[in-house]
């Protein structure tokens, strides 16, 4: 049985937020364990219900110290090497962080992150150490990233940010739409003719748009006073979290009312006439907006990330700058200009939650793009790339002798640097940085272009290559895990992007030391004979198929290299019948 360990923030979010997501892996065989830092022993009950396990973790959600965030790293280790699960998915910040770091160092850990909003940290007029702040979460974010096998982002403005300050750059991205709605959960309910309610529901922190709420309020109120607005929503400790005395003030004016906390907000969206989100925070695709779709409610929002992707403008909803309660003022005010506007907004807002936001789509896209992105490491891959490692080590030390003496020798005749370094491409196109001893000296013609290979390339270096020997280096990278002894050669970033298709099935395995194209033709071979070769590896690769590879490399050695033309036309006949 698989297993998946999914790590949030907050314990009840594994149930509110995420419960259809686990009760679909446990459905698809998964053995699942939920880790979160506070102990609700309600939702580990629901939970133990759905035979998912839970573990508390050490993790402060809004805290600064380095101190405890070294804790939850290290409580996340120990779960990783306590449990060994063949995946794990995090989502919000500090989950995704600590998770993808204490990953990276199991290798045989699928990592998954699932960005449900980028947050305080890349929200414009961020406070509390401005740009240091954003720069210090973006090279956590990098590092957390850098192996995930797939990032699930809720809207393309996201993965836009995250590309640009290069925190992604080679992981697979899956834009979902959200976390989805259980629409059977939330029904559709009749939009009340009166009283007239406004009701926002989130947590309460200003970029949320608590103010601009307030604001909009006192404005809508001196011409509309049969209006009322209702906020809903925990306190927050975040650094922009608003006080409950400022709440009470708030009432007190007559503004708002304030309901509370609550964790089903199903009644309070039953007796509301629109919801209202102004916020100007970095949401992913807010959950309330959909649950609130969902019920039929039309919905005013911002023209934010993620509120822009749930809501069409003057057809579910409408959309307002971010920061501008006159504006928020006026969208209200549309309703009491047009008394049906709630109600064919929030028939057009229902139509989209069934057709785009339903809970169980989403979840089949999920649980699908981890069985693909994971589908390479079943446990007999995980044993054979520890063979790998363990040969390739064994083989390091024993060949450090020789390695030397070929290093002094490329350096007697060529000079330094002694080894050849460039970026290759790795597992699921993952760059790496490819090392060999040098063969050929730096020359170039009258037009400072470098002379062709043939004429660079020293005795030595003919030698070198002739023999392989160039090639001992890349045990080390076999050992680091970004290599194997056998699969496809490694290719320049570049030529596996134009590949395409071709390039991505590559991907699915770790390059090699040598490899099928190495053994039936190799420099010999044409560039589209190779990747037929290779397809028809990855497609066959076994153990036997690696012990046949390394025995006839061996011979390629000693007697040369000799084009199989029986296995290159299997190999094309493989990916013919494949394609078809």
């Amino acid at each position: 049985m698989k297993k998946i360990v999914v790590v949030a923030s907050l314990a009840y979010s594994l149930v509110n937020f995420r419960g259809a997501l686990l009760r679909k892996l446990v459905a698809e065989g998964y053995e699942v364990v939920a880790c979160a830092p506070d102990q609700d022993q309600a939702i580990i009950d629901r939970l133990a219900e759905w035979n998912i396990r839970f573990i508390k973790i050490r993790m402060d959600r809004t805290g600064k110290n380095p101190l405890y965030d070294v804790a939850t790293l290290t409580a996340l280790i120990a779960v990783f090497g306590r449990e060994r699960p063949d995946a794990v998915l995090a989502y919000t910040q500090k989950p995704i962080i600590y998770s993808g770091i204490a990953s990276r160092l199991f290798r045989d850990i699928d990592f998954y992150a699932m960005i449900s909003g980028l947050g305080h940290a890349f929200s414009d007029g961020e406070t509390g150490g401005g740009g240091a702040l954003r720069r210090l979460v973006s090279i956590l974010f990098r590092e957390a990233l850098r192996d995930a096998r797939c990032v699930f982002v809720f809207n393309s403005d996201d993965a836009g940010e995250l590309r640009s300050r290069h925190i992604l750059s080679h992981q697979p991205v899956l834009q979902v739409p959200g976390s989805g709605v259980d629409i059977a959960h939330f029904p559709h309910e009749p939009v009340a003719q009166a009283p007239f309610r406004f009701v926002m529901i989130a947590r309460l922190m200003r970029d949320k748009g608590l103010e601009e709420f307030v604001a909009a309020a006192r404005r809508v109120s001196s011409r509309w006073p049969a209006a009322t607005f209702q906020i809903i929503g925990p306190l927050d400790p975040n650094p922009t979290g608003v006080t409950r005395a400022e709440i009470a003030r708030w009432e007190q004016e007559g503004l708002v009312d304030y309901l509370g906390e609550t964790r089903d907000v199903r009644p309070f969206l039953k007796n509301s006439t629109v919801f209202v989100l102004p916020t100007y925070y970095r949401e992913g695709l807010p959950r309330s907006i959909l649950e609130a779709m969902a019920t039929g409610r039309a919905v005013i929002t911002t023209d934010m990330p993620g509120c822009r992707n749930a809501v069409v403008d003057g057809v579910t909803g409408i959309l307002v700058p971010p920061r501008d309660a006159d504006a928020l003022a006026q969208a209200m005010l549309r309703f009491q200009d047009d008394p049906d506007l709630a109600h064919r907004m929030g028939e057009a807002a229902r139509t989209r939650a069934e057709n785009v936001y339903d809970v169980d789509r989403v979840n089949d896209m999920l649980v699908q793009a981890i069985e693909t992105h994971g589908r390479g490491k079943s446990r007999g891959s995980r044993w054979r790339h520890a063979l790998d490692q363990v040969v390739a080590g064994t083989a390091l030390i024993a060949a450090l002798p020789l390695m030397l003496a070929v290093g002094a020798a490329v350096r007697t005749s060529l000079g330094s640097p002694v080894f050849f370094k460039q970026q290759r491409a790795g597992r699921d196109g993952k760059p790496f940085t490819l090392r060999k001893f040098r063969t050929m000296r730096e020359a170039f013609d009258r037009t400072g272009q470098p002379l062709p290979d043939a004429d660079r390339l020293t005795p030595t270096g003919r030698f070198l290559r002739r023999t392989r020997l160039d090639e001992m280096p890349q045990l080390l990278a076999i050992v680091r895990g970004d290599m194997a002894l056998v699969g496809p050669r490694p290719l320049l970033p570049a030529t596996v992007q134009s590949l395409g298709e071709a390039g991505r099935i590559r991907g699915e395995v770790r390059p090699g030391l040598t490899g099928w194209a190495q053994i039936n033709g190799n420099t010999l071979l044409s560039d589209s004979e190779k990747v037929a070769l290779d397809r028809w590896y990855i497609a066959n690769r076994s153990l036997k198929l690696d012990l046949t590879i390394i025995w006839r490399t061996l011979g390629t050695l000693m007697f040369g290299e000799r084009v199989r033309n029986d296995m290159i036309e299997r190999a094309y006949a493989g990916a013919t019948n494949r394609s078809g």
